[in-house]
């Protein structure tokens, strides 16, 4: 079976008509002069297959789970049932029955259901620990490095992005290492 496609000019939308192909794929339209290329998709005059099943001819053969009298040719990825060509219903690289299929199309995906608050987190490690002073000599540097790592990713779901979290604990975990590497220098310089 094969379709017919009418073409247009891209500049003037004159249909094109036989007097307007030079050669295989190419010509000019005889409205505005414009020469165009139209390229055959394969897709669009490749025939169908059609599934055609075999009927079982050994009682002890595997039928179909929806057609008793077909033989079953695949087995259903979502369910494992034993299906017959008509039934073997392809998605992607996997073969799905009717009712999987079904199943899949009517299912409401939530989208993404939980994320990442690098924001937060990070400002969590910068303030925090300083209620403990030493242990800013470990947190610091990672809520530095949450702070990177969160900047260019999604904010919360419900809140959205919190870009003046993330600039505070930049702040503040700076001013930690500071204090830590003056505090190192004074030591060391003694």
């Amino acid at each position: 079976m094969t379709t017919v496609v009418e073409l247009s000019c891209p500049k003037c939308q004159h249909r094109f008509g036989d007097l307007d192909w030079h050669e295989d794929g190419a010509g000019s339209c005889r409205n505005c002069r414009t020469d165009f290329r139209a390229y055959r998709l394969p897709a669009l005059t490749r025939g169908r297959d059609i599934a055609r099943p075999k009927l079982v001819a050994v009682p002890e053969d595997s039928t179909c789970f929806f057609h008793v009298q077909n033989q079953a040719e695949k087995i259903c990825d979502g369910c494992g049932r034993f299906v017959c060509a008509v039934c073997a219903i392809p998605n992607g690289h996997e073969f799905h029955c009717p009712s999987c299929l079904s199943h899949r199309i009517n299912r409401t995906d939530a989208g993404v259901t939980e994320r990442t608050i690098f924001p937060s987190i990070a400002l969590t490690l910068a303030l925090f620990p300083l209620l403990l002073y030493p242990l800013t000599i470990l947190t610091a540097p990672i809520s530095i490095g949450m702070v990177f790592m969160g900047w260019s990713r999604p904010g919360s779901l419900l809140r959205g992005p919190q870009r003046w979290k993330l600039v505070l604990a930049g702040i503040v975990s700076t001013i930690e290492i500071a204090a830590w590497l003056f505090l190192l220098a004074k030591v060391w310089l003694r």
